[in-house]
């Protein structure tokens, strides 16, 4: 398969309307283009593949929009106005973090004279792979790579230890040190340990973590259970053989991200002695058990607490509330285009891994309001 046949559309499209509008003979710059919905008529295109276009060919300095008359062609020198690429790469382009971290990153990378192409490898990793190329074909200088996550077996020939070995890509969030690559991640090892240390000092002793397969190379999980772990050790608080192991999640529920929430808050009441907290993946996660104990007759958190992280919008008026965490994944996006563009600038030629803390958010539930009948009238107790 040549080259040109795996451009993405919107870069052949582009090429269109290059070769039928700024190219053409008698082109001047300030010609105005045609409206989208008349280029998506002509060129017989979709409405985001039209707009993915332009913005590259606004990128590439040869056309300019001005807000309320349209699209025109560069008055200033192609050469004056070109501006460089980014690429931003995720599993999930509408999920609450990604999005959270697509607006620090396109912030810097704007104010830093970028522009930024992003997709979606719809957790698929051959699909990322394909998208790093079609981004370095379209132009993009450098990556910031959200990864697929990985099992085990698949470490060793990935394409991230063969490929570009000589392009920026800069992994986000997650990565593997044998990809020797720069990496911004936050510091979950700490955050699992101070979840645990809030926790106890809230009274509980018997914490469980829901567990991940260890060939389910999740980092960020991982290393928070090894600071639940290292926090229980410091306090002296022995934690029981039995939580270590008591539960095995299917690959294709991990795969799926389906969570079979029931079936976790069975094990988890099974637990013995008796769990009075868990500690689950996220707060979506965390809302799923809580739902299913509560199905079981469980009081939550009087009898077990769950506690999540991330923030996400799903939690925030949920109740019962529950502790979770505060990741600045927008800060975090924006130190990514740091390392990047001291990459590109040729200040930094060493992978290094850039570390952010995350801070615990603690939540308790609201009171419960209870309507008293009595005589005259009603009294509203909140217990």
């Amino acid at each position: 398969m040549s080259a040109t046949k795996r451009l993405p559309t919107y870069v052949l499209l582009a090429e269109r309307i290059k070769a039928e509008w700024i190219s053409r003979p008698g082109a001047r710059p300030g010609d105005k283009l045609p409206t989208q919905h008349e280029l998506r008529r002509i060129l017989g295109a979709s409405r985001p593949t039209v707009a993915k276009a332009l913005t590259l060919l606004a990128a590439e300095g040869l056309v300019e929009s001005r807000q309320g008359s349209g699209i025109y062609l560069r008055s200033a020198p192609v050469a004056e106005t070109r501006t460089r690429l980014l690429s931003f790469i995720a599993p999930r382009s509408h999920a609450p973090v990604v999005l959270r971290s697509y607006h620090g990153i396109e912030r810097e990378a704007r104010r830093r004279g970028y522009q930024l192409l992003m997709a979606s490898s719809d957790n698929d990793i051959r699909h990322e792979e394909e998208l790093v190329e079609q981004h370095l074909q379209a132009g993009a200088h450098g990556i910031i790579l959200y990864p697929v996550t990985r099992w085990r077996h698949q470490v060793s020939d990935d394409y991230l230890r063969h490929r570009w070995r000589n392009v920026p890509i800069v992994l986000f969030d997650i990565g593997q040190e044998e990809w020797e690559r720069p990496m911004v991640l936050f510091d979950n090892f700490r955050l699992g340990y101070e979840m645990t240390q809030a926790l106890m000092a809230h009274g509980h002793r018997h914490i469980a973590f829901l567990h991940l397969h260890e060939d389910y190379l999740h980092r960020s999980i991982h290393e928070r259970r090894a600071g639940w772990l290292a926090a229980m050790q410091d306090a002296g608080v022995p934690v029981p053989s039995r939580y270590l192991s008591w539960i095995t999640l299917s690959q294709e529920a991990l795969t799926s991200q389906a969570l079979h929430a029931e079936e976790v808050a069975h094990r988890l009441m099974e637990l013995s002695p008796p769990a009075d907290a868990l500690i689950a993946w996220e707060d979506n996660t965390a809302v799923a058990i809580i739902r299913a104990l509560l199905k079981l007759g469980v009081s939550v958190p009087e009898q077990i607490r769950v506690a999540g992280f991330d923030d996400l919008e799903t939690s925030r008026f949920f109740q019962p509330a529950f502790p979770t965490s505060q990741p600045d994944f927008s800060r975090l996006g924006e130190i990514a285009v740091e390392v990047l563009d001291s990459w590109l600038s040729g200040r930094q030629t060493t992978p290094r891994t850039f570390i952010l803390s995350v801070p615990v958010m603690w939540r308790e539930p609201r009171p419960v309001r209870r309507v008293i009948p009595k005589e005259g009238g009603t009294i509203v107790d909140e217990a």
